[in-house]
């Protein structure tokens, strides 16, 4: 479940900040799609990695 919550993260975030580059949303709610967006993607980049780390033992 956690996978598909990162995934999820990852959409929702690039899904935002494709509105706001498209030029859907109105200004000033931009900056705030911008940040969020940016923020989504970045923590579920952050949780692949790290249960992708959990998930090999090789590298352990």
């Amino acid at each position: 479940m956690k996978r598909w919550t990162a995934f999820g993260a990852i959409a929702v975030g690039a899904v935002m900040v494709g509105l706001d580059l498209s030029g859907v949303l109105p200004v000033p709610y931009s900056i705030f799609a911008v940040l969020a967006g940016t923020v989504l993607v970045v923590d579920g980049v952050r949780r692949i990695v790290e249960l992708r780390r959990t998930e090999d033992p090789r590298k352990s």
